[in-house]
């Protein structure tokens, strides 16, 4: 058996032979494989730990695992490399790799907090066995019960005690299912969706009525009568995630099509099937829209609503059968981005895809279809705006108004400043422009999203390679 020690950090050296990366040869090319594994588009996962641990000490609950390095004083770090990198690059930040120069400031910045947290409590073993299976029950999986158990969103839920209204009903929804059906399919699809995916497909009242959901306050509960329905879009939402429930409309859409496909499972009880006008309004949203911009980005995402159907087939019956999601396929060297995008949230794509489609019409008859470089310049401020809000969507954040704003100047500038940075290219002009703050993207955006400039066609194309770069570096 090993012991507890106290070791200075100087003391401690990280793994060159680290399973997070491939082996190296010395600590320094550790640090750099380190760094480069662990970031993030907005910044560094290293980096934030580092500012975490000078706030708030290291995780009393995990012992760093270290072996003593033959005839020396010094000890090699088995497990806790990310932990003892983000120490030693606070308290020396010239160790930071030249590549990540644009992190060693803020490293820099936390020397003087991190200097009580240089002694280390580590458990100190040279038996590879024991340290073999230390690691295995850290990292090896749940291992029918003997190595770490995750717990599920419902459990982070709880104990979080942040949940809104639309998380604490989902929970609710699968204790009463589990109450009411016990183990059955339709409770092993529920309690594994993540809550607030749950939760945001039951916040409309014409799904929750189409399912039989009935909700009171934070309780929901299943009446039955519509199990085949509901299996089914169940089991959708849990293979897909938020994609076919961003929006109300999406929303209402799956239980339609879902209907169509399986049956309501209770022809005595009518399905409710709303107006195919109705207002794309995002109840869980839950924001104030009252200036000139929210309101056209209302317009403009209704207006993409009724394209998305022309971009479905139907067989001889009118039924839909397929969405056809693929980008448009042909480039040419002036259309717009320059290349096909793939954005991974599905309203980014549709207004991504709308746009190619827009494009391609004026690029067949520029002289008669000049009035669409003006709904082009409008849509790519609505492809950025959408694009934030889904990337915020996905980490848990949400920034209401600010989405935009924040989304350029804390995530997509960070990632295009490393992408230079990286690769040392002198031809991205525009995109350097942008980052030493010489032009203004945003502000471009607003001014062609208002009418207060004209929308010309060479500026519109070469806005847009940069909005591609900024997809290509964050949200594909």
């Amino acid at each position: 058996m090993g012991e507890r020690k106290l070791i200075d950090i100087n003391f401690l050296v990280v793994d060159e032979e680290n399973p997070r990366f491939e082996a190296v040869s010395t600590e320094d090319d550790a640090l750099f494989s380190i760094l480069e594994d662990q970031s993030l588009a907005s910044g560094n996962k290293i980096l934030n730990l580092a500012q975490d641990i000078a706030s708030n000490g290291l995780n009393a609950s995990e012992l760093l695992v270290v072996s003593p390095i033959e005839g020396t004083n010094t000890y090699r770090v088995r497990e806790g490399n990310r932990r003892v990198t983000a120490i030693k690059l606070a308290l020396q930040s010239s160790l930071v790799p030249s590549p990540f120069k644009n992190l060693t400031e803020q490293f820099s910045n936390l020397k003087t907090a991190m200097e009580q947290h240089r002694l280390v409590e580590c458990y100190v073993s040279d038996n590879e066995e024991e340290i073999g299976r230390l690691l295995v029950l850290r990292h090896g999986g749940e291992s029918e019960g003997v190595g770490t158990v995750k717990w599920n969103s419902a459990q982070r839920a709880r104990f979080s005690q942040k949940g809104n209204q639309q998380s604490a009903r989902a929970i609710s929804l699968v204790e009463n299912l589990h109450k009411l059906r016990g183990l059955d399919n339709i409770l092993a699809i529920a309690a594994n969706i993540p809550a607030t995916n749950l939760g945001r497909l039951i916040s409309t009242p014409e799904v929750r009525q189409a399912l039989n959901i009935e909700v009171s306050g934070s309780s929901a509960h299943y009446l039955g009568g519509r199990d085949g329905l509901l299996l089914a879009v169940l089991e959708k939402v849990k293979r897909e995630g938020v994609a076919p429930i961003y929006s109300k409309t999406d929303r209402i859409r799956l239980i339609e099509e879902t209907a169509r496909r399986v049956g309501s499972g209770n022809p005595e009880q009518p399905l409710f099937l709303p107006d195919k006008s109705i207002e794309v309004v995002d109840e869980t949203e839950n924001e104030s829209r009252g200036d000139e911009s929210s309101r056209a980005s209302r317009a403009g995402t209704a207006s993409l609503v009724e394209l998305e159907n022309d971009f479905h087939q139907s067989d001889s019956h009118g039924e839909i059968i397929a969405p056809r999601r693929k980008p448009v396929s042909r480039i040419n060297h002036d259309a717009m981005f320059g290349q096909i995008l793939r954005p991974k949230g599905r309203m980014s794509n549709d207004v991504y895809r709308a746009i190619e489609w827009i494009d391609q019409q004026y690029l067949r008859n520029p002289e008669d279809l000049s009035h669409l470089l003006p709904i082009l310049g409008f849509s790519l401020r609505l492809l950025m705006e959408t694009t934030a809000r889904e990337y915020y969507e996905s980490i848990g954040t949400d920034q209401g108004e600010s989405a935009f704003k924040s989304f350029m100047k804390d995530v997509a500038k960070p990632a295009i400043k490393v992408k230079i940075d990286a690769v040392e290219q002198n031809d991205m002009a525009l995109a350097s422009e942008w980052i030493d703050g010489k032009f203004s993207f945003e502000a471009l955006f607003h001014k062609w999203a208002h009418g207060i400039i004209s929308v010309d066609r060479p500026s519109l194309v070469r806005q847009s390679k940069l909005v591609a770069l900024i997809i290509n570096e964050v949200w594909t």
